[in-house]
C-alpha cells in the first residue's frame, strides 16, 4: 500500500509541497528578474535564449511548452529578442509554412555572460543548505518533476495550454464572477 502523507482532516494547504514549489518558483523569478534589473535582458528573456541554447531552432509553441509560458507573452518576450539581435525568425526546414525561432551568435553570447548571474545568485540563496542536503533536494525535485510529467504525459492534449493539458472546466474564457 502506497505511503498517506496527506489527509484531508488535517491538511493545510500552505505546508503542501504544491503550495511550497509554487511559492519558491514565484519568490526565484522575482529574485532573479530583479538582480537581472541591469542587464541587457530580463531573467523571463535569459530563459528563453538558455532554451534556445539547448535546441535551436525550435517553434514558438516548443518554446512556450519548455518555458510554461503564455503564448501571447512570449511572442513579445521574442520580439524584444528578435530587436536586439539575439534571435532570429527563419522559416522551418521541414515545414516552409511553419516559422522558428534561432539563436543567434549574439545571443548566445548573452546567455554566457548572463548565466554568471545566474550561478552567483542560485549559490546566494543555497548558501544555509550543506552540498549533501543541496544534492537531496536536487535529487528529489528532479524526482517530483519525472513524476508529474508522466502524470502530465497520460492526460489528453489541449491545443489552447500550448500543450499542457486542462481539466474540461477550465478549458477557454475563465468566468469574472458575477459582475
Amino acid at each position: 500500500m502506497s505511503p498517506t502523507y496527506y489527509t484531508a482532516r488535517d491538511f493545510q494547504a500552505f505546508d503542501s509541497i504544491g503550495y511550497l514549489i509554487k511559492r519558491c518558483g514565484t519568490l526565484m523569478t522575482a529574485f532573479a528578474e530583479a538582480a537581472f534589473a541591469a542587464q541587457p535582458v530580463s531573467f523571463t528573456q535569459w530563459i528563453a535564449l538558455m532554451q534556445l541554447c539547448r535546441s535551436s531552432p525550435m517553434s514558438a509553441t516548443e518554446l512556450s511548452d519548455c518555458m510554461g509560458h503564455d503564448m501571447g507573452a512570449l511572442t513579445r518576450v521574442i520580439d524584444a529578442l528578435e530587436h536586439g539581435g539575439l534571435v532570429r525568425r527563419e522559416r522551418s526546414r521541414s515545414d516552409r509554412r511553419s516559422v522558428e525561432i534561432a539563436l543567434t551568435d549574439a545571443g548566445r553570447l548573452q546567455v554566457e555572460k548572463s548565466t554568471e548571474l545566474v550561478v552567483a545568485m542560485l549559490n546566494r540563496l543555497l548558501e544555509p543548505f550543506s552540498r549533501q542536503e543541496f544534492e537531496a533536494m536536487r535529487t528529489l525535485l528532479q524526482r517530483l518533476l519525472l513524476r508529474l510529467q508522466s502524470h502530465v504525459d497520460e492526460l489528453p492534449q489541449s491545443r489552447d495550454t500550448g500543450g499542457v493539458a486542462r481539466t474540461p472546466a477550465r478549458r477557454g474564457k475563465r468566468s469574472r464572477g458575477p459582475r
